[in-house]
């Protein structure tokens, strides 16, 4: 933990050049969210949203000629709604200094790994002006074990699973987390699991965990991701029930609002 930010290290990103500051960064958007919704129920119906602001883990230096008011880089939407015994997922992420735009579909099933089931999809945009600029591709599973991509119509296999794997998405442990939380904290090696990246990469042999319980800059709970050749994150529980900070390798998002009902 840095002494100057009082920030875990995991994301402690706060820089004594750097302006704005970071820990001023996510510790406002976190006390503004938790100031709004101490007003409000928002665990209602079956449909619920969480939106992420997106911070960078690299800002020393990078920000070149001209002054900034704020870190931000960009948003995460998580839009979730339940279809009997499924979950229906839509994610949008933008990163406005990268140009990158994704709409990710996919649907998991009701439980608490949140297991891929059927086909996904993702239209992928970026800031060029060229034939490259957009990309559209699907995927699905072939009797729960072969992963499939379509991509401009040729089909390629990303990997297989065994069958009994639990196989899910980055973009689903903002819901796996919370529900293997106790699971979780009870365990000494954590729990396995496959995971595709951003609905693309096979990453079979992952490792969620528990890392720690923290009080500063607010009441959270912490837990790991690893795997190989998955870089590390960090996830971080709120007393709410939801992922308030999650750490990646190069950028974090952090929780400014929620909307809708319990998962």
């Amino acid at each position: 933990m840095n002494d100057n930010s009082g920030h875990h290290w995991s994301f402690d990103y706060n820089y004594g050049a750097q302006n704005p500051q970071f820990a001023q960064e996510l510790t406002g958007t976190l006390r503004a969210y938790y100031a709004e919704i101490a007003a409000r129920d928002t665990r209602t119906g079956q449909t619920f949203t969480h939106v992420y602001n997106i911070l960078p883990n690299y800002w020393r230096g990078y920000a070149g000629g001209g002054a900034k008011q704020e870190l931000s880089i960009g948003t995460a939407i998580i839009e979730r709604n339940k279809d009997n015994d499924l979950w229906n997922y839509s994610v949008q992420y933008e990163n406005t200094t990268s140009g990158e735009n994704l709409r990710m579909q996919f649907r998991c099933r009701d439980k608490h790994y949140r297991s891929l089931t059927d086909s996904w999809r993702i239209d992928a945009r970026n800031g060029g002006d060229d034939k490259y600029s957009e990309l559209t591709y699907e995927g699905y599973l072939v009797e729960d074990s072969e992963v499939r991509l379509r991509i401009n119509g040729t089909e390629i296999l990303a990997g297989t699973v065994d069958a009994s794997a639990k196989l899910t998405c980055n973009w689903a442990l903002f819901d796996v987390i919370p529900a293997l939380a106790q699971t979780l904290q009870a365990s000494d090696n954590g729990v396995g699991l496959a995971l595709l990246e951003d609905l693309e990469q096979l990453r079979p042999k992952s490792r969620l965990g528990f890392l720690e319980s923290i009080q500063t800059p607010f009441p959270l709970d912490g837990y790991y991701l690893y795997g190989a050749g998955l870089l590390p994150s960090y996830w971080w529980l709120d007393a709410h029930g939801n992922i308030a900070i999650a750490s990646t390798f190069f950028e974090m998002l952090v929780l400014k609002e929620s909307i809708g009902g319990d998962a």
